[in-house]
């Protein structure tokens, strides 16, 4: 009975004293509802709960009895009184909570207190992390679960869900892992049984109505105001540019000042630029910048030479103590490849930006992918065969220290009458580069190229050509939006991407574990 569950789905059936669904009764229709619907185990809290749910339901149903004591840490079935109280209600398996954690009894005394007294019982081990699995492996429980991962002082920053820690139980030992914790989608759920879990457990994103409105209620929560206006900002190695823009993106206001070269004054020119477009309407602020960002925490990573001082620039939350406003921080030229497909819509596109530097940015089915550490698309900096030049980003021989538009327009001052086919062939050269990588389904030239029309645009498709014959030259296109492309889809991004919903997955952990 205890391992009808293999490959399928638990639902964990809770709800606390101080939330709507409080009481066996509702608890009970849970369970019943969750098994109409095809799942194969319940975990619930509290003997009253087991009870009452093993009077309608004919699951294996994994018992727990929360009792959170502030005398010591653990949460989680933690005495052999709890144990008995549970094993009475007709639980076919027990919980319990086996971090390293203090706590009010022993966990060899309550291995040895279930095995004695109640043999039939299976034993699952709620762990933190890999640690906690090899501490507790010579008692031998039954399984072992991911639930507690993230919710001790050492597990706090695993991910969520910890899919990564299922593949590791699974590697470590023979014995079954449970993977529970903050599974919010079936694609979740499917990669965790791939990773090696036995069965996954779900809870809240089923069973806490309260926790499902909060999260679809805050997707709508920033929107209450008509119209929809959000302002984007775009910092270059040259410009900043600005611009106010609705969810269409027909742009109300747009403004273009030269970027200083000291860091803080750039700052300072920013938060003017954004107070400036705001007008006391928007709401939202998305802001573009060269170099490689991170998404979460809005950090600027690395920036090169072009923007002196901006690497490690923390620039969401500088922004944020000025304009009371949180700012979503992207790559410049990801944001324009975002406005980009916002009116062209292709499925998926790589967009290559000219302009101070070569920047580049990839979406694909709406999502603009950025890469681990934020330096996806960063095309500028590839090595060009047989370049030496020293780059601004510290590298040698980057395609940016000969294809910019900055170094384009050096050269023009030496009046080289061959100069538009020489930058048409390192392009060309980088055309066939991005559609053996990515494939994309068509490839945007951005920035200046789009100032020298369908003329230098042949020369670009015939150079890719003669690098790849394959290559279908007409997905090889200029861009339709403009020069303030970055600034567009930086605000249009904060509309449909806002911090609050990057960070949603945070959601269940803001309610401190409840549902485990």
């Amino acid at each position: 009975m205890a391992y009808a569950f293999l490959g399928g789905l638990i639902v964990s059936c809770q709800a606390e004293e101080e939330e709507p669904l409080h009481g066996s009764i509702h608890m009970q229709k849970m369970a019943l509802a969750a098994q109409m619907s095809g799942a194969k185990g319940i975990r619930a809290n509290s003997p009253e709960d087991v009870r009452a749910i093993k009077e309608v339901v004919s699951l294996p149903v994994i018992g727990i009895f929360k009792d959170r004591n502030p005398t010591y840490d653990a949460f989680i079935t933690t005495t052999r009184a709890q144990v008995d109280l549970l094993a009475k209600s007709g639980a076919d398996l027990l919980a319990l909570d086996c971090t390293r954690v203090s706590r009010p009894e022993p966990l060899p005394v309550l291995f040895e207190h279930i095995r004695r007294h109640y043999p039939s019982l299976r034993i699952v081990a709620d762990i933190a992390d890999l640690k906690d699995v090899r501490t507790v492996l010579p008692l031998r429980p039954d399984f072992f679960s991911t639930t507690l991962s993230g919710y001790t002082s050492y597990s706090q920053d695993a991910p969520k869900p910890d899919l990564r820690l299922v593949a590791e139980i699974h590697r470590t030992t023979n014995i079954p892992v449970l993977a529970e914790g903050n599974y919010q989608t079936p694609q979740q759920v499917r990669q965790a049984r791939l990773n090696g879990a036995y069965s996954v457990v779900v809870g809240g994103a089923i069973t806490r109505p309260q926790q499902i409105t909060k999260r679809f209620a805050r997707a709508l929560g920033d929107l209450q105001q008509d119209p929809l206006l959000a302002v984007g900002v775009d910092v270059g190695g040259t410009w900043i540019r600005g611009v106010r823009v609705d969810q269409c993106g027909h742009v109300f206001a747009h403004e273009k000042v030269a970027t200083p070269t000291d860091a803080e004054e750039r700052v300072d020119t920013l938060v003017q630029l954004i107070r400036s477009l705001q007008k006391g309407v928007a709401q939202h602020v998305g802001v573009a910048t060269a170099g490689r960002t991170d998404r979460k925490s809005g950090r600027v990573l690395f920036a090169s030479e072009n923007l002196p001082g901006w690497t490690g620039m923390d620039l969401r939350n500088r922004l944020q103590q000025r304009i009371s406003v949180v700012p979503t921080v992207e790559n410049d030229a990801s944001m324009a490849a975002f406005a980009q497909w916002k009116e062209s819509g292709e499925s998926s596109l790589f967009l290559v930006t000219l302009g101070t530097g070569i920047g580049g940015g990839f979406v694909w089915n709406g999502q603009v992918w950025n890469g681990f550490q934020g330096g996806g698309g960063e095309v500028g900096h590839v090595h060009f065969p047989g370049l030496q030049a020293s780059c601004t980003c510290g590298k040698q021989g980057c395609l940016e220290t000969v294809a910019s538009g900055k170094a384009i327009c050096a050269k023009a001052a030496e009046q080289n009458p061959g100069l538009l086919e020489e930058w048409a062939g390192y392009l060309g050269w980088l055309m066939d580069t991005v559609q053996m990588i990515l494939d994309p389904e068509v490839i945007f030239l951005g920035g200046v190229a789009e100032k020298y029309g369908s003329a230098f645009l042949d020369a670009v498709r015939q150079q890719a050509l003669s690098h790849n014959p394959q290559i279908n030259p007409e997905k090889i296109r200029l861009s339709t939006v403009g020069e303030w492309a970055g600034a567009v889809g930086a605000a249009r991004f904060a509309l449909e991407y806002p911090p609050h919903l990057l960070l949603d997955s945070a959601d269940v952990d803001q309610n401190g574990g409840k549902d485990r």
